[in-house]
C-alpha cells in the first residue's frame, strides 16, 4: 500500500442556502471538507487551488466557472442548476447535473475527478498502459525519479504521452498532495506569458483590475508542467533561468519577490539541440531542466503498445459516455497494427472514439476505422484512383452525419471541427448540386440542436 493522501477542500457556490449545505454535509461525508458559499464575492475572495480541488457552482455563475477556471486550471469545477448546462460545460465546467439530482450522482462526479485519496492513490499506482519493452524501460526511469526533487525534461513527438507521464511523475512523488499546474506555452502569445508565469500586481498595466496570482505561485507545494518549453522567446528564458536558481518570482508590477515551492517538468517536441545551435534557445536554461532526460518514442517504434492502448480506449470511452464496451475484430486489430499513426497515442484515442460511437453491434471492424476521410478497411488503406481529398472529405462527413441521425452538433464533435466548419461544408456541398443520395434529407438543413 502506498502512502496515504490526505483530503483536499471542495468548495460551493450556490444562491441556496439549503442546497449549499445539504452539499456540504453529503461532501463531509465521503471524507473531504467541503467550503459552502452564497455569496459571489466571498467565493472568489477564498478559491484557491492549494486548500480546493473541485469547485461545485451553480449555473447562475457562468462567468464564476469560467473565471475560476481561468485563473485556476487544476481545480476542477461541477456545475450544477436548471438549464441544460451547455453554457458552464462552454465555459470550463467538466461536469454537469440537471437539479434535482440524487446524492449518489454527485458523489460518483467527484470520485470520477479523483477528488477522495483512494482514487488518487488507485491512479497513482497504476498510471497509464505500458505494455512495449521501450515503455517499459521508461517507467522504470519515471518510478525511480518520482520521489526526488530532481526537474525532468521529457522529449518526443506530439501526442506521445509527454504530458500523461508528467502526471504521473506527479502522482508518484511526494508532491502528489500538492497542486499540478500546467502550462501549455506554444498556446500564449509571448506579450501575455510574462504575467501568466509570474503574476502581476493590480494596477500594473491597463485592466489589471485585481492582482493575479501566476501559475508558479499556483505550483507551490507542488509541481509545474512546461509544456512545449522550447516556445518560450529568447529575452523571457533568462526571467525563467532565474527563477528556477532562486526559487523566487517577481509579479509584474510588483516592489519584492515572492518566495515559491515548486518541481519543475518541462516538454519539447521540437530538437531542443537544434534550437540551441541556432540561438534560439538558452543552454544554461537547458541544463537547468534537462537533470533528467526522458524520450518518448512515437507510437509507431513501439508495436507492442498498440493493440493494449486501443483496448483501453475502448474501455475509457465505454465508461465515459454510457455506452456498450466493443470489441475489435481481428481485421480491425491488424489495421490499427499496419497503420503508421502520424499523430501517436492522441490519434489512437480520437479515432476509437469515433469508431465506438459510429460502429452498430458489438464488433469493431476495419471498415469502421476511419483514418482522414477513409476506412481503414479499404482496399491497401486507399481510395480510389482520382478520388479527390474533397471527395473523401465529403464522404466522410456525409456517412458520419447517417450514424447520429442528422445530428451536427454530435457530428461535428466526432468529426474533430466546430458547428460553424460543418455547416459551411455542408453549405458548400448544396451551393455545388452535391447533396448525397445516401443521405436522407437536406444536410444543408438545421437539426434540432442547431439553433
Amino acid at each position: 500500500m502506498g502512502e496515504a493522501v490526505s483530503a483536499m477542500g471542495i468548495a460551493i457556490l450556490d444562491t441556496d442556502k439549503e442546497t449549499a449545505n445539504l452539499l456540504a454535509e453529503l461532501i463531509a461525508e465521503t471524507g473531504e471538507y467541503p467550503s459552502p458559499y452564497t455569496s459571489k464575492d466571498k467565493f472568489l475572495e477564498v478559491i484557491n487551488p492549494k486548500q480546493h480541488s473541485i469547485a461545485i457552482i451553480s449555473d447562475e455563475f457562468v462567468d464564476v466557472v469560467e473565471g475560476t477556471k481561468q485563473v485556476y486550471n487544476t481545480i476542477e469545477i461541477i456545475a450544477i442548476g436548471a438549464s441544460d448546462g451547455s453554457a458552464c460545460l462552454k465555459a470550463g465546467a467538466s461536469h454537469f447535473l440537471r437539479k434535482p439530482f440524487r446524492a449518489d450522482e454527485i458523489v460518483q462526479v467527484i470520485q470520477a475527478l479523483g477528488a477522495p485519496g483512494q482514487t488518487r492513490q488507485a491512479q497513482a499506482e497504476s498510471p497509464f498502459v505500458v505494455a512495449d519493452a521501450a515503455m517499459g524501460r521508461i517507467m522504470e526511469v519515471i518510478r525511480k525519479v518520482a520521489p526526488t526533487q530532481a526537474p525532468v525534461l521529457i522529449m518526443g513527438e506530439s501526442g506521445t504521452g509527454k504530458e500523461v507521464i508528467a502526471r504521473t511523475i506527479h502522482a508518484l512523488s511526494r508532491r502528489r498532495t500538492g497542486p499540478y499546474v500546467g502550462i501549455n506555452l506554444a498556446a500564449i502569445p509571448e506579450t501575455l506569458l510574462e504575467s501568466e508565469l509570474f503574476g502581476y500586481e493590480k494596477g500594473a498595466f491597463t485592466g489589471a483590475y485585481a492582482t493575479r496570482v501566476g501559475r508558479f505561485e499556483q505550483a507551490d507545494g507542488g509541481t509545474i508542467l512546461l509544456d512545449e518549453v522550447t516556445e518560450i522567446g529568447y529575452g523571457l528564458q533568462a526571467k525563467l533561468l532565474r527563477v528556477l536558481q532562486e526559487r523566487q518570482i517577481d509579479r509584474v508590477g510588483g516592489k519584492s519577490p515572492v518566495k515559491v515551492d515548486f518541481r519543475v517538468i518541462s516538454t519539447t517536441n521540437r530538437d531542443i539541440a537544434g534550437e540551441i545551435k541556432a540561438g534560439r534557445f538558452r543552454n544554461d536554461l537547458f541544463f537547468r531542466l534537462n537533470v533528467i532526460p526522458i524520450t518518448v518514442p512515437p507510437l509507431r517504434d513501439r508495436r507492442d503498445d498498440i493493440l493494449p492502448l486501443a483496448a483501453h480506449f475502448v474501455h475509457k470511452i465505454a465508461s465515459r459516455e454510457g455506452i456498450q464496451e466493443k470489441v475489435l475484430g481481428a481485421q480491425a486489430k491488424d489495421a490499427l497494427l499496419k497503420y503508421s499513426w502520424p499523430g501517436n497515442v492522441r490519434e489512437m484515442e480520437n479515432i476509437i472514439e469515433r469508431a465506438m460511437i459510429l460502429t452498430e453491434g458489438d464488433t469493431i471492424s476495419a471498415e469502421n476505422i476511419h483514418v482522414d476521410g477513409m476506412s481503414m478497411g479499404d482496399a491497401g488503406a486507399l481510395p480510389e484512383a482520382g478520388t479527390t481529398i474533397h471527395d473523401m472529405e465529403k464522404r466522410l462527413i456525409y456517412s458520419t452525419l447517417q450514424k447520429v441521425d442528422g445530428n451536427r452538433t454530435k457530428a461535428a464533435t466526432l468529426l474533430g471541427i466546430s458547428i460553424r466548419t460543418l455547416r459551411n461544408k455542408l453549405n458548400e456541398y448544396t451551393r455545388g448540386g452535391q447533396i448525397s443520395d445516401d443521405f436522407p434529407g437536406d444536410p444543408a438543413g438545421c437539426d434540432p440542436e442547431d439553433s
